[in-house]
């Protein structure tokens, strides 16, 4: 295989692989949940593994987009069973389709000008990890620090592009039959966002960006990247060590310990974006390690964005009016002048949505007795809600900077659902308000 085509980047080919990948797969849960019913059985069976590894497989050698959605199917407790869905989370990790070894030293060596065992004092030859758009591999320095290098694959800028083309054909049909269907801005936000995620400099600084936004919060481990050993497709940052949050997750920890790592999901998320208006939009299970010493640490950062001071001056006070028990601002008006805008010809009818959507989401941070995520409903809720309300749902359009801040806000609720975190969050947010803003 090419250097440069590590990974299939054909537009057609690659739909048709996930056409096929869906079929098969649906086919297979459909068979698995029939068995079940008949047998009374609460076992899962070997087919459903095969389709567990079957999704890796095709999502491992697609890689790009594709495998952010085995990313996303591995934190959505609604996606797939729960045997399938551990099955997928678990072998992301292990390096489906790796690199191999001379094919790593030669993209190394293209951009940092050595060979892996010139520039560090050791390098792993077999990966620890795989990222969507990269393979990482353990690493020491020359002064001795521990470090893990992310290593670019061959062709993924392509793949990436492929499978962006083929969601514009869908985004571009569906904004020529309404207005209210026109997805192209927020197809624009999620393919810039996906695009920046190829350039490990960018990453790089928003990795310090991050940590300059979370300095209030010594809970929280943010590595640090090491310049000279960082270009455009390397990425070299210091090791945190310890099992991600779904190793830790499937440990079987108790009440109490769920709850504190919970509580630290929390800071990660919402910290930087209180104190410095900064989130970090790719909260899935593999980009938080619990670690020995107590401290959460927080990966990846390709997905973090700065958001506007009028974006965020309005989700900071709902957030405060929850903290402190206070009646919230009118939902509707507050969107509204966070850019939110309303296409129903009676807007009390959007705004009347709104309170309802927000009476689900605030349910955690509402109260102050505990709360069970591990029971939690939220999800379903909404989505019924938006079932109920279709026009309506439509009529209410997002600010494009709304993107990003969703996918975080909802990647922490699927991370304290998988983790069935249970207890006060009120007064977490309340400490997150306590420890101020970042002048």
């Amino acid at each position: 295989m090419a250097d440069d085509d590590h990974v299939q980047s054909g537009r057609l080919k690659r739909l048709s692989r996930l056409a096929y990948l869906t079929a098969r797969t649906t086919g297979d849960l459909l068979a698995e949940s029939a068995r079940r019913k008949l047998s009374g059985s609460s076992e899962s069976s070997a087919d459903l593994r095969k389709a567990a590894e079957r999704i890796l497989g095709t999502l491992g050698e697609l890689k790009g987009a594709a495998l952010k959605l085995g990313q996303a199917l591995a934190m959505d407790p609604d996606a797939l069973p729960p045997e399938a869905r551990s099955i997928v989370a678990r072998l992301l990790s292990q390096a489906p389709q790796r690199m191999a070894f001379e094919q790593v030293a030669a993209v190394v060596k293209a951009e940092l000008g050595g060979d892996p065992d010139s520039l560090f004092q050791s390098f792993d030859r077999d990966p620890i990890a795989a990222a969507s758009l990269g393979q990482v591999h353990g690493a020491v320095l020359a002064d001795g620090r521990e470090v893990v290098v992310k290593v670019q694959y061959p062709g993924v800028d392509k793949a990436l592009e492929s499978d962006l083309a083929n969601a514009a054909v869908l985004v571009r049909g569906l904004s020529i039959t309404a207005k209210s269907l026109d997805g192209r801005q927020y197809y624009d936000e999620l393919r810039g966002s996906l695009l920046k995620e190829l350039d490990y400099l960018q990453e790089a600084e928003q990795c310090r960006a991050y940590a300059a936004a979370a300095i209030r919060y010594p809970e929280l481990a943010v590595p640090e990247p090491i310049a000279e050993r960082t270009s455009s497709k390397v990425l070299t940052l210091t090791r945190i060590r310890g099992p991600t949050l779904l190793e830790a997750i499937e440990s079987d920890p108790g009440a109490e310990e769920r709850y504190r790592i919970g509580r630290l999901l929390t800071f990660a998320i919402w910290g930087p974006f209180f104190a410095a208006r900064r989130i970090h939009a790719d909260p899935h299970p593999g980009n938080f390690v619990v670690m020995n010493d107590k401290r959460l640490g927080v990966l990846d950062f390709g997905a973090t964005k700065l958001l506007s001071e009028k974006f965020a001056a309005t989700y900071r006070s709902l957030l405060a009016a929850n903290a402190n028990g206070r009646p919230r601002p009118e939902i509707g008006p507050a969107l509204g002048r966070a850019g939110f805008t309303f296409l129903a010809e009676d807007i009390e009818d959007a705004y009347e949505l709104c309170d309802k959507i927000a009476d689900i989401v605030e349910r955690p941070i509402s109260i102050d007795e505990p709360y069970d995520f591990g029971s939690d409903p939220m999800v379903q809720d909404v989505r019924r809600l938006f079932q109920a309300n279709p026009r309506m749902a439509l009529a209410i359009r997002p600010t494009v900077e709304a993107v990003l801040f969703y996918r975080s806000a909802a990647g922490l609720a699927q991370d304290l659902r998988l983790l069935k975190a249970k207890g006060r969050f009120r007064p977490i947010l309340r400490e997150i308000e306590d420890r101020g803003q970042i002048a």
